[in-house]
């Protein structure tokens, strides 16, 4: 393993512009979601009474509860999530808000893998339009595994995660030179293996899904509070 190479630190940038459309996409959503599936059952009781209501209003409770046990789990280990990704001369570094390594992916614990490739990227369904890059690893006490390396956070959009892949790239090439990297990863990342530089890539396609699918949602749910405010009247 070559570990006199200098190698550069770099972290991982928020699209701050886009991250504060979605969390507000996303707020918009989640109040008129508590009013409907909360609130409304509730309401719904005291006009109509009990019995009348109480089985639509488990139901809707039901849904609910689908939804707000992750996000109220979301709230309280917060500050315990992934919140920054760091790549330096060791690995692929996650840090949470306590500025404290959440998880890691050492150079040194990578592994060969059975396929044909050491490292290569594979597209699993719900994973969005980018693919995740796949590798085998095996860190002290621990048993020899398959990860799959996504570089996104939770609730943030990451501006610059092609150069983070293309950096992370660059050190196992440099310090792991034993394993094989599938030439299908750096086209699928836009990764120019001479500078090691990542042609000009703007918002991903799967960001503006997430953003249009977000419109959608609220759309119709303003839409649904509006009919239902008409019916009343």
């Amino acid at each position: 393993m070559n570990t006199e190479s200098p190698f550069q630190r770099i972290e991982s940038t928020t699209n701050k512009l886009i991250t504060v459309v979605l969390n507000t996409l996303f707020l918009v959503i989640f109040i008129p979601f508590m009013i409907l599936f909360v609130l409304g059952p509730v309401y719904g009781i005291y006009k109509r009474g009990f019995e009348t209501m109480i089985y639509p209003a488990l139901v809707f409770w039901g849904i609910s509860a689908l939804i707000l046990i992750p996000a109220v789990r979301y709230y309280i280990k917060r500050k315990t999530l992934k919140s920054k990704i760091v790549v330096d001369e060791t690995g692929l570094l996650f840090y949470n808000a306590k500025n404290e390594i959440a998880d890691q992916i050492l150079y040194k614990d990578l592994r060969p893998s059975k396929q044909n490739f050491d490292i290569y990227t594979v597209n699993p369904v719900g994973s969005g339009i980018a693919p995740l890059l796949e590798i085998t690893i095996q860190s002290e006490k621990k048993e020899e595994t398959t990860r799959r390396i996504d570089m996104n956070l939770p609730l943030k959009v990451v501006k610059n995660k092609y150069t983070l892949y293309a950096f992370f790239l660059h050190g196992i090439v440099n310090f792991r030179p034993d394993l094989k990297v599938d030439p299908m990863v750096f086209r699928s990342y836009s990764i120019d293996t001479e500078t090691w530089k990542v042609n000009n890539r703007g918002v991903s396609l799967g960001c503006w899904l997430v953003i249009l699918t977000a419109l959608i949602i609220t759309a119709l749910i303003c839409g649904f509070v509006f009919i239902l405010s008409e019916t009343k009247n």
